[in-house]
């Protein structure tokens, strides 16, 4: 039997017991509400206030919002960089060929420059990139025997909306004449150290389809894309060429060809516009295939030196064409890949056409870091 001496112990016991477990709840209650918010001495006592956020510097907001803006896209589509920075190496193969033509004769003579191997890199904050490559077969070389081409710098903006690049380099230098008409250049010696050429320039474009299609993806390795999509693009560009040739410098059984094929230095400065068609092909997870073919029709002011006569200014059309491939593999972090770049520029006037174009084969490796916010 339970006494009354009994029945008030476990009263004072239960009654312990509810205080210590309520005063434990209003501790844990208080422990939250302290991490949660602060208090205001400026306010009413019984008044709290969230504790404010740190807001970012002027200039990392102006960069984020800059960055949003022209990087913005649909995540279905796209996976955006989540870098700062992006260090990338690359192992480019060039290639350059110039066809001469006389419109007088029909006759025509193609050289091409020494096929070069260069190596270089890129370094990219956020979505502007640096980058410069040089001509390993340069090394050791005296000046005059320079071998295809030489140093190329670049400086570049890849975003989803706009493409943007200023580059800058020279080729010709060591090549080899490999087709005369007429002319049996079979077991000869075709070397030819005459030819010089030096390029500089800007190109941009506008990507249409850009909350769907990534040009980075593509082609500056900063984004990742994740549904095959293409677009139409539309864009201008500056051109900047001056090629010379030194007829002494020809072989002894090339010294009497059709003299209206050669000339002292062409010099032209082309303005154009470009509407293209470009496409991105999912291949598998991370794995991407792309192409770019973008057509131009531009306004040239250009001269030609023959022999010993006076500069003669011409005002042209000039039709060019600038196609790009690729296929990269890139989970965020890293990336590799391949990357075709072939330049076309054609030069035309009454007596003399010179057509040269520019090819790269580029084996490109890289990572990324320091992750966004």
């Amino acid at each position: 039997m339970i006494t009354i001496l009994d029945k008030i112990n476990l009263r004072k016991r239960l009654f312990l017991l509810v205080i210590t477990i309520s005063y434990t709840v209003l501790l844990n209650a208080q422990d939250s509400i302290y991490i949660s918010e602060t208090y205001n001495p400026s306010l009413d006592s019984t008044q709290v206030t969230s504790e404010p956020v740190k807001k970012a510097g002027f200039v990392s907001r102006v960069l984020d919002g800059f960055t949003k803006f022209f990087m913005d896209c649909d995540t279905n589509y796209v996976t955006p960089q989540k870098y700062q920075f992006t260090i990338q190496g690359e192992l480019s193969y060039w290639h350059d060929f110039y066809h001469m033509q006389s419109l007088e004769t029909g006759n025509n003579m193609v050289i091409e420059s020494d096929p070069s191997l260069v190596a270089g890199g890129y370094v990219y904050y956020s979505i502007f990139g640096y980058g410069v490559t040089w001509n390993l077969d340069d090394i050791n070389r005296p000046n005059g025997a320079k071998n295809g081409t030489s140093r190329r710098q670049s400086f570049s903006v890849h975003t989803a909306k706009i493409f943007g690049e200023i580059y800058s380099f020279n080729s010709g230098k060591g090549a080899k004449i490999t087709h005369v008409t007429d002319y049996d250049l079979t077991n000869k010696d075709n070397k030819f150290l005459g030819l010089d050429s030096r390029c500089n320039g800007f190109q941009a474009f506008y990507i249409f389809n850009n909350k769907h299609f990534s040009w980075p993806a593509a082609y500056g390795e900063n984004a990742v894309q994740r549904r095959s999509c293409g677009t139409f693009n539309l864009g201008l560009a500056y051109n900047h060429q001056s090629v010379s040739f030194d007829k002494n410098e020809l072989p002894d059984h090339l010294k009497d060809i059709d003299p209206t094929m050669m000339f002292n230095e062409v010099d032209y400065k082309d303005y154009s516009l470009s509407i293209g068609y470009a496409y991105n092909c999912v291949l598998g997870k991370n794995t991407l295939f792309a192409f770019s073919i973008q057509p131009a029709l531009g306004y040239r002011r250009s001269y030609i030196t023959e022999s010993d006569d006076d500069h003669n200014l011409i005002e042209n059309m000039s039709t060019d064409v600038n196609f790009r491939s690729s296929i990269i593999w890139n989970n965020s972090k890293y990336f590799t890949g391949l990357i075709l770049d072939l330049h076309t520029y054609s030069y035309r006037q009454k007596t003399f056409g010179l057509t040269n174009t520019y090819g790269t084969l580029k084996f490109v490796c890289g990572f990324n870091f320091l992750r966004k916010r």
